[in-house]
């Protein structure tokens, strides 16, 4: 097979197998759709574990749908603030203060160590090289 350059693929890896194989978690269209969001969203499995995911022993206080809201929403938000296909946004996500925090994540307050302010980045690209159709990848800054 070639692209349209005329150059020989050699290997793909698409959407559908990166979902399949559990690297990306495609999100529920009615959760996106409720945020404002009119493309297909993907987060990595990275994102989605620690900020979406119920971390334990928080699930007296704490749901999968609200975690997706928050960052469903803030995206929707900041995103409506520019024109471009990368995106870095923050949100507030209530985590357990057990010493796993990451270089994205800093303190909101002094008074309340649950609460972090993430920063994520989101890239609006093709859905999978065989679909040109707009999808929106949410991910930790660290990741591609």
């Amino acid at each position: 097979m070639k692209d349209s350059n005329g150059w020989e693929i050699i290997s793909t890896y698409s959407t559908k197998q990166a979902v399949n194989d559990g690297f990306l978690v495609k999100v529920d269209s009615d959760a996106s759709k409720e945020a404002g969001i009119k493309f297909p969203v993907y987060l990595t499995r990275a994102a989605w574990d620690k900020y979406v995911e119920v971390p334990k022993g928080m699930e007296h206080v704490q749901n999968l749908s609200g975690r997706l809201w928050d960052v469903m929403f803030m995206f929707a938000f900041q995103a409506r603030k520019v024109s471009s296909n990368f995106l870095q946004f923050d949100f507030i996500s209530f985590l357990p203060d057990e010493g796993n925090w990451e270089a994205n994540e800093k303190l909101e307050t002094e008074e309340n160590r649950f609460n972090r302010l993430v920063t994520l980045k989101a890239v609006i690209q093709a859905q999978d090289f065989d679909d040109p159709s707009p999808a929106i990848f949410i991910m930790k800054p660290s990741e591609d």
